[in-house]
């Protein structure tokens, strides 16, 4: 197996489908490799929530996502043995799968809460917005002009919204009313990346929207995806998110 990490790597580690987890837990735990035999077994530290140790079965099959110089690996593993090595709680997991780089397809979804910003689009600006791409595609100038001048008149009514989760392909976030199935919006999410924060604006449709577990602090949970994004915008968010989870794993603070 080719090593991609190295021993002090930071990881987060996710419980699978298996005969011991329930496919419905998502939640994820950091760990970090405590040493590797250069085969497929690698000795990590046990997972600890709220000071207590995380249970986990020999047998127990989980998601590794290694966090690396090079960027955010993935593998499945299997907890082969559980002990204590002085103090320490340590798993020996074997790698049923080889590490392979996050593509970008496929997108790591970090779990943050912070404020953001969403707006619905009126029915003048629906329509604006399609005579454009009408003028564009007829070749109209002058219309496209016309249109492109009544567009910026139009208002814009921004929302305010709780992010809580956030990858390269989208965001879901909390809001007090409820969005439709499809319907486009434009979402304002400020990025506190090591340079400073960078305010993003980005165009996306609504995958669905429930109704909030939490109803006191919000109606709905709307989870979105990204339309017409750049490939720097995209990497920019990939950045944010990978610099976050590096922080978060290290115990650093910005």
């Amino acid at each position: 197996m080719e090593k991609v990490f190295d021993i002090g790597n930071k990881i987060e580690i996710t419980p699978a489908r298996s005969a011991f987890s329930d496919a419905k837990n998502n939640k994820k735990y950091s760990s970090q490799i405590l040493d590797f035999d250069d085969l497929r077994t690698a000795k990590i530290a046990a997972p600890v929530q709220d000071g207590r140790l995380v249970p986990m079965r020999n047998g127990e099959d989980i998601d590794i996502c290694f966090f690396t110089k090079a960027g955010l690996y993935q593998c499945r593993g299997r907890v082969k043995n559980r002990y204590n090595e002085g103090k320490i709680a340590v798993l020996d997991v074997l790698f049923v799968t080889d590490p392979q780089k996050f593509q970008r397809r496929k997108f790591y979804r970090l779990e943050c809460t912070f404020e953001i910003r969403y707006r619905r689009f009126s029915k003048e600006e629906i329509r604006l917005r399609d005579e454009i791409e009408r003028a564009k595609r007829n070749g109209e100038k002058e219309l496209l002009e016309g249109y492109r001048k009544e567009l910026e008149e139009v208002p814009e009514l921004w929302q305010p919204a709780t992010i809580t989760n956030l990858s390269g392909g989208g965001v879901k976030f909390h809001l007090r009313e409820t969005l439709d199935r499809g319907e486009p919006i434009e979402v304002a999410v400020p990025l506190s990346l090591q340079k400073g924060v960078l305010p993003m604006k980005v165009m996306a449709h609504v995958i669905d929207c429930e109704k909030s577990d939490d109803s006191r602090a919000s109606a709905s949970d709307a989870r979105c995806e990204f339309d017409g994004i750049t490939n720097g915008e995209r990497e920019i968010i990939v950045k944010y998110v990978f610099e976050e989870q590096r922080r978060r794993m290290s115990g650093g603070e910005r």
